[in-house]
């Protein structure tokens, strides 16, 4: 059987690991594990027996859309993922201080810049968004235990990046019209494909407090902040994944892009139908974890920046089933029962939470 250029060249880049980021002279003891294509990454796991030690090969690319993805050649986009990742896990190694909330960043091994490659150490444990559905659907039934583990390790993920936050945070000003082309451009898009009056509406509004100023803090806030990025061992200890692009702007950017990421908990899941979202005690603790770190009252700017990232949601849910190769009339239903009704529910709420 022809091996695939796939096959021969990540093959190659394990080889490449092992010798020049591990310094593992003995290639019999390297074993490369099995190719992985993700959403914007090829993987794949790397061990040293001799050694008992284990790593995880990050190959980041642009477009992963497609069969014949090929991990070469590197374009430029696709380097400037790599490039951002890894400086931001450079920094989180760095300046992200581990204390009882036991909550850890992936710690960087090294990069092999010819393949855009970035390794890590690997961690044993599943997703955390797997034991997050767990918790929620016990608690649901009555489990009290369940809900309360769900709102602690929330918590504890809430108070960790408070404290990050509060020990690089400058003090600066937030001006709503900064922000006002991105509302515009996602509800612009949204009132064409959405069929729903809410993005209009929204617009309208953020238009008329253009104007809104508030004192806040800037912050190193990441791109990739996301519940689907999060393991959990069987020790209870957090880790953290993939944190994309490192950007000094507003804290309310993280805790949108991070809580947003909770309340869809279940898409993907067959039980989105019926659940919806999960539990918002969590996401209640979580906050209140962070506000106590962060040292400050929850601020008007936080809704804001939900509502945006609430948009952004919508707007990529839409584009990802244009993608998908389902008839027109399942992909309307789709559309229609889930992403349009989750998403009005969403932005409505965050909507009567603006600034008057």
């Amino acid at each position: 059987m022809a091996i695939s250029s796939n096959e021969k060249t990540y093959q190659e880049l394990g080889f490449q690991v092992a010798r020049e980021i591990l310094g593992v002279a003995d290639m019999n003891s390297v074993h490369i594990g099995p190719l992985s294509k993700n959403y914007f990454s090829f993987t794949f796991p790397l061990s040293i027996s001799s050694q008992e030690l284990h790593f995880f090969v990050k190959i980041p690319k642009d477009n992963m859309r497609g069969s014949d993805i090929e991990i070469l050649p590197i374009n430029h986009k696709d380097r400037i993922l790599g490039d951002e990742e890894a400086a931001s896990l450079r920094f989180l190694n760095q300046n992200w201080k581990v204390d009882h909330f036991n909550v850890r960043w992936v710690n960087l091994r090294g990069t092999i810049p010819a393949y855009n490659a970035l390794i890590t150490d690997r961690i044993f444990a599943p997703d955390i968004i797997h034991q997050f559905r767990r918790m929620d659907l016990r608690r649901r039934f009555g489990f009290i235990k369940d809900g309360k583990q769900l709102q602690d390790l929330m918590g504890r993920i809430g108070a960790s990046l408070g404290r990050f936050h509060q020990l690089h945070s400058t003090s600066r000003l937030f001006s709503l019209s900064d922000s006002v082309s991105k509302y515009e451009f996602y509800c612009h898009e949204l009132a064409k494909n959405s069929k729903s009056a809410w993005p209009e509406r929204i617009l309208k509004k953020i238009l008329s407090i253009s104007n809104f100023k508030a004192q806040t803090f800037e912050v190193p806030t990441f791109k990739g902040i996301d519940i689907r990025n999060v393991l959990l061992d069987t020790e209870k200890t957090i880790y953290f994944l993939d944190p994309g692009k490192t950007k000094v702007t507003f804290y309310e950017a993280d805790l949108a892009r991070f809580l947003m990421t909770y309340r869809i908990l279940y898409w993907g899941n067959k039980r989105l139908l019926f659940l919806n979202e999960p539990d918002r005690k969590a996401e209640n603790a979580f906050l209140k974890a962070y506000f106590q770190q962060m040292g400050v009252l929850s601020s008007p700017v936080y809704n804001l920046f939900l509502l945006k990232e609430q948009l952004k949601h919508w707007y990529v849910a839409l584009d990802s089933l244009n993608y998908l190769s389902w008839p027109a009339a399942i992909k309307s239903l789709a559309t229609r029962i889930y992403v349009k009704s989750f998403y009005e529910k969403q932005v409505s709420e965050s909507y009567a939470l603006l600034p008057q």
